[in-house]
Formats: structure tokens, C-alpha cells, sequence
């Protein structure tokens, strides 16, 4: 009767006893999971950034082109646009269209395509970003006649991502 009782008490010890695993082994496996989570957040975003990037060399091209229908799909209104001064403020895709056509004819003369040099896109919010980016402009002998740089504010509107602000940066003045 003694046996059976200890029998007994030892079952549960067998029955419900798990596989060992060495304490290099668990290490290991908690590293790699903490890798697979922490990472994935830094790869979304990393894939906003690229596609944000995208979406203005997109625009840059469609300026070279003078496509001024596709250029008014890249933004949301209002618009502040701040190259010259003074900022102004447009609220439809006709005024937009007939400001770029106006700036489109005032480019460097033997103006043949753009380049964007760097960029940098910089977090506001969840939902808001600027994008720092240094372009050139060449002539067809692929000559610079011009390095400009701009801030492009973008937000997200639906799935898609929008510029609302552009912004002229003139790094040519001396620091004082």
C-alpha cells in the first residue's frame, strides 16, 4: 500500500514533467523573439520613409516633365508654399497649377532634369512628417546649374501621403 502511495505522489512529477532546456538555449530564443518584435516598427517605418522619398521623386520628376495634372495628386489643401518670401496659402489645384506653371517658366535657363542629392525625413507625428531633402538641377550636357534644398511637409490623408507645406531653404547666406 506504501508503494501504490508513493507511486501515486510520483505520477504528476512524470506525467506533467517538461522537456529540459539548456539556459543558452532559452537565452537565445528570448534574444530572437525580442529581435522579431523590436524590429518590425523600425522596418514600417523604414518603409514609410522609402515610399514618402519615392512620392517626392515622383513629384520631382512630374515637374520635369511639366505635368502639372500629376503634379496637384501630391498635395492636400490648403497648401502653404514659402520659396520667395512671404509665404502664401493655396486652397484648390487650379491655383496650384497656375503656380507651377509660373515657376516651371522661371526655372534656370537649360533646365533638363533634377537629382535629389540627400534627404531626411523627420518624425512630427504619427500621422506628420518633413522631409529635408538637397536636389540639383542639370542642364542636357549633365551639368549642376543649380543645388537647391526645401522642406516638404507631408501628412497622411487616407492610405496615401500628401504634401501640405513647401518650404524654400536658402543655405547660401553666411552664418553670422
Amino acid at each position: 500500500m506504501k508503494k501504490i502511495l508513493f507511486l501515486l505522489l510520483l505520477l504528476p512529477v512524470f506525467v506533467f514533467s517538461q522537456k529540459q532546456v539548456s539556459m543558452k538555449k532559452m537565452h537565445s530564443n528570448l534574444a530572437s523573439m525580442k529581435k522579431k518584435v523590436s524590429s518590425k516598427p523600425i522596418n514600417m517605418k523604414k518603409n514609410v520613409e522609402n515610399r514618402i522619398i519615392n512620392k517626392w521623386e515622383e513629384y520631382s520628376k512630374a515637374f520635369e516633365y511639366s505635368d502639372f495634372e500629376k503634379i496637384k495628386t501630391y498635395f492636400t489643401y490648403p497648401v502653404t508654399l514659402s520659396l520667395f518670401g512671404d509665404p502664401m496659402i493655396v486652397d484648390n489645384e487650379k491655383d496650384l497649377m497656375n503656380w507651377y506653371k509660373k515657376i516651371r517658366n522661371e526655372v534656370q535657363d537649360g533646365y533638363k532634369y533634377s537629382m535629389l542629392e540627400k534627404s531626411r525625413v523627420i518624425w512630427i507625428s504619427k500621422n506628420i512628417c518633413m522631409v529635408d531633402a538637397t536636389y540639383s538641377r542639370f542642364n542636357s550636357n549633365y551639368e549642376r546649374i543649380f543645388t537647391g534644398r526645401g522642406i516638404y511637409m507631408y501628412k497622411r490623408v487616407g492610405k496615401a501621403w500628401k504634401m501640405f507645406s513647401m518650404s524654400g531653404v536658402d543655405f547660401n547666406k553666411k552664418k553670422k
